[in-house]
C-alpha cells in the first residue's frame, strides 16, 4: 500500500509544509535585515552629519595665527579618524555582552555635535580666554591660577555636553545597563583633539588640567544622563 509515504520517509505533504515554511521564514528575514540595515545608514548618517558639523565649527572659527601650519591637518586628520572609527561602530553595532560600542559611540558623536553647536554661541573662539574673562572663570584663576580655571570649564561644560548626549543618545533597540564610563571614555576620545587645539600656546598643564576636567565632566554628564532616563523610564 503506498499513500505517499515510504517505510522510513516523512510524509510528502509534511516535507512540503517544512521546505516551505524554512523559505518563508528566510525570506522573512531577509527583508528585516535589509530594512534594519537602511535604518542603520540613516542613523549612521545623521549621526555622522552632527559628528562633522560639530568638528568643523570647531575649526573653522578657531583662530591659527599662533599655531604652526601643520596643525590644521593634523588636527583634522586626527579628528576625522576618530569620528570615523566612532561613526562605524555605531553603524557595525559592534559591541560584547560587557561593552556596548555602539552606543558609546553614539553619545561620543552627539557630544561632539552638541559641543560644536555650543561653539557658536561663544563670543571669542579661543574658549579659555572668553572663560577667564568671566567673573567666574577670573575668580577661578586667581585662585588656582589658569590650570584650575580649565579644569573647571572642562568639567561644567562636558557634563552639560554628556548628559544631553546620553539622555539622547543611549536608547535604541538593543537597550539594557550601561555604566556611563564607556560612553564618558567616547566622549572624551572626540573631545580630546579640541582641547588640544584650544590649549595650544598655554603651559602642558592647563592642557592636562582641562583633559582632566573633560574626562570628569563627560563621566558626571552621562550618569546624570542615565539617570535621567531611568527616571522618565526611557530604558
Amino acid at each position: 500500500m503506498n499513500d505517499g509515504m515510504g517505510s522510513n520517509q516523512t510524509p510528502l505533504d509534511v516535507r512540503e509544509g517544512v521546505r516551505a515554511g524554512i523559505m518563508s521564514a528566510l525570506e522573512r528575514d531577509t527583508e528585516l535585515r535589509g530594512g534594519r540595515t537602511a535604518r542603520l545608514l540613516v542613523a549612521a548618517g545623521a549621526l555622522g552629519v552632527i559628528g562633522t558639523i560639530g568638528m568643523v565649527r570647531m575649526l573653522s572659527g578657531h583662530p591659527y595665527g599662533h599655531h604652526p601650519s601643520s596643525h590644521v591637518i593634523l588636527f583634522t586628520a586626527v579628528w576625522s579618524g576618530l569620528l570615523v572609527v566612532a561613526i562605524a561602530l555605531a553603524l557595525l553595532q559592534v559591541r560584547t555582552p560587557s561593552m556596548p560600542l555602539a552606543r558609546a559611540a553614539c553619545v561620543g558623536i552627539l557630544g561632539l555635535g552638541i559641543a560644536g553647536a555650543c561653539s557658536a554661541l561663544c563670543p571669542d573662539q579661543h574658549f579659555l580666554d572668553w572663560w577667564v574673562s568671566t567673573s567666574r572663570g577670573g575668580s577661578l584663576r586667581s585662585v588656582g591660577g589658569l590650570p584650575l580655571s580649565a579644569l573647571c570649564f572642562g568639567g561644567v561644560t562636558t557634563l552639560v555636553f554628556g548628559t544631553v548626549a546620553a539622555i539622547a543618545g543611549l536608547g535604541g533597540r538593543h537597550r539594557g545597563p550601561i555604566r556611563p564610563l564607556l560612553p564618558a571614555t567616547m566622549l572624551l576620545l572626540l573631545l580630546t583633539p579640541g582641547v588640544a587645539l584650544q590649549s595650544f600656546g598655554t603651559p602642558a598643564l592647563v592642557f592636562v588640567a582641562w583633559l582632566l576636567g573633560t574626562g570628569a565632566g563627560a563621566y558626571a554628564g552621562v550618569a546624570l544622563g542615565l539617570a535621567a532616563r531611568r527616571r522618565l523610564a526611557l530604558s
